[in-house]
């Protein structure tokens, strides 16, 4: 079908020309447009079909997906392909960025099932390397994520993994719903929960706090506790750090308590070298101890905290610990202070 023609046939359907527009940030690709037709039964007709071919349409993203493309060379280019070579892809706040993102959701179909799936900003210059392409246009929220959750169980990690990726994104409050529901789910394997759990952190703001808030406090495995821990040192909540100290004094799990530690120096909040250097005076747990010393190691004025931890009396094995780590450091300081003791 001819654009022209979708076009036509849009209007006379009632459906708003600029749902059957062709993305003008891909080029070089064989659109072909179809407005009024769902993801999932674009999808399903693209796999009954030979040739491999991408099903693609937009949604409104949340407003810290940012520009998300493909880059390079520390993020001085960007630019994807729907070429079989795969390329890096993150984020930024470079010039895709938007206070309404809007996110392009592109799904390959070959041999008869999901591919690959891809993900951009409206913005992304995308080479289409003559592929074919039929874009829906703008969707509904609800059918999209639909779609996309017939996704997330793939065989296909590069499909399940990048289609988890585009629901969180997505602005609609469901997609916290279908995050939820993947994370609290025990049949699915331990990985596919840590994904949701991080996406959760990561991108959902405020409902994602609470979702590893309940993590947290009812989940008995400590691997994905550890794994919230991380979560909330990636999200932008202002509780999120306080709740990581919490962690770090109340779980019962060592190993919890230890990455809660590392994961505080991760949130770059104020005042959290002397609040670890305060928990070397009360954990009990000397693998925890040993991971408060490392995590001092970790922040950017860890040199200061961990020469204080060196001049205070506190007991052979944290000063040896905190040595260990200043050695490490390039910091001169460090290295004059170290040849202060072995000149003793």
């Amino acid at each position: 079908m001819s654009p022209r023609l979708a076009l036509i046939l849009a209007a006379m359907l009632g459906v708003p020309a600029s749902a059957v527009e062709p993305p003008a940030s891909i080029r070089n690709a064989d659109v072909e447009l179809r407005a009024g037709v769902s993801p999932a039964a674009a999808l399903t007709q693209a796999a009954r079909e030979k040739a491999a071919t991408w099903v693609g349409w937009s949604v409104t993203a949340i407003p810290k997906a940012g520009d998300v493309c493909c880059f390079a060379d520390n993020f001085k280019g960007r630019g994807c392909s729907l070429a079989e070579k795969e390329s890096s892809w993150g984020t930024s706040d470079g010039p895709g960025a938007s206070s309404t993102p809007v996110l392009y959701v592109l799904v390959e179909t070959k041999s008869g099932g999901p591919s690959r799936v891809k993900v951009f900003s409206q913005s992304c210059p995308v080479d289409g390397a003559r592929r074919r392409l039929v874009w829906l246009g703008p969707v509904e929220d609800g059918a999209s994520l639909s779609a996309l959750a017939g996704l997330v169980d793939s065989d296909e990690e590069r499909v399940s993994d990048t289609a988890l990726l585009a629901i969180a994104y997505h602005e609609d409050a469901r997609a916290d719903a279908l995050l939820e529901k993947r994370a609290f789910d025990r049949s699915l394997p331990e990985k596919a929960r840590e994904q949701a759990i991080f996406w959760a952190g990561q991108a959902r703001g405020q409902a994602g706090f609470r979702l590893l808030e309940r993590v947290l406090t009812a989940e008995a495995d400590g691997d994905l506790r550890q794994h919230a821990v991380f979560a909330l040192s990636q999200s932008s909540v202002p509780e999120a750090p306080d709740r990581i100290k919490r962690v770090a004094v109340e779980d019962r799990d060592a190993d919890v308590r230890a990455h809660a530690l590392f994961s505080l120096t991760q949130t770059e909040a104020p005042g959290s070298g002397e609040w670890i250097v305060g928990r070397l005076d009360r954990e009990q747990d000397d693998h925890v101890r040993e991971q408060a010393v490392f995590a001092l190691s970790q922040l950017d004025d860890g040199t200061d905290w961990l020469l204080k931890v060196l001049r205070s009396k506190r007991d052979p094995e944290t000063i040896r610990r905190a040595l260990f780590w200043l050695g490490q450091s390039e910091d001169p300081r460090a290295l004059r202070e170290i040849e202060k003791i072995l000149d003793r």
